[in-house]
């Protein structure tokens, strides 16, 4: 069965994230501002797996070591993300194809989004994988990463930094779950505490706290989010 990677050849991709680099670095000024590059990449083998994924490319930062950490950390977790839904799909085909049952194909997609870019960038990874279930399963994770000092912000660093304190955003979102508490799980089940690890993204001035499908509601709520300005 013939397997097919666009984009050259999947396994050059460190090649191609080095001749963009080098491309970009000649043809603008170094005083630009942060510019995120985005490098796409396919792989597929028919009716076993199709996957298409957004690697992003950091570029102008004034710390190249910021700069490169960051570009290794994302690059990583996406291609660890594609093999392994690639040897997944490819041991549970093989497993159908013994057993009779009927197959479905395997889908993987990651995405990105910048969500801000003063003083710290935050950038929002949306990852789906569906693996033949009743339906996929999306994840988000988040970065947000303190420009001048590389550190990737966790959410009592940032809420240190405005005078704020979980408790007085748990608060928050309690109220907000009450104006629609249909579309999330009650008592035990629903939302408790924030902990200091938090997911959460910043954008137009507010400060977003999300959280995966399940963690506070049924799938059919989807990512639920909570906007609060600071």
């Amino acid at each position: 069965m013939e397997e097919k990677i666009s984009f050259y050849h999947f396994c050059d991709l460190n090649r191609i994230i080095i001749f963009v680099t080098i491309l970009l670095f000649l043809t603008t000024i170094p005083t630009v501002a942060l510019e995120i590059v985005s490098i796409p990449v396919t792989k597929t083998e028919n009716n076993i797996y199709q996957i298409e994924a957004e690697i992003p490319i950091l570029m102008n930062l004034n710390h190249k070591n910021i700069q490169k950490k960051y570009n290794d950390l994302f690059r990583d977790n996406i291609m660890t993300f594609i093999e392994y839904t690639v040897v997944m799909a490819k041991q549970s085909y093989r497993d159908f194809n013994e057993s009779g049952f009927p197959w479905r194909e395997f889908v993987g997609r990651v995405n990105f989004e910048t969500k801000n870019t003063e003083q710290i960038l935050s950038i929002k990874f949306n990852y789906y994988q569906y693996t033949g279930g009743a339906h996929g399963n999306p994840y988000s994770l988040s970065y947000n990463i303190d420009l001048a000092t590389g550190k990737d912000l966790k959410l009592v660093d940032f809420l240190d930094r405005h005078n704020m304190s979980l408790s007085e955003v748990e608060k928050l979102i309690k109220a907000a779950i009450k104006k629609d508490p249909d579309i999330y799980f009650e008592a035990d089940y629903g939302f408790q505490t924030l902990d200091k690890n938090q997911f959460y993204y910043l954008e137009d001035g507010d400060l977003v706290i999300y959280f995966q499908p399940y963690a506070i509601a049924p799938y059919s709520t989807g990512i639920p989010e909570f906007r609060i300005k600071y």
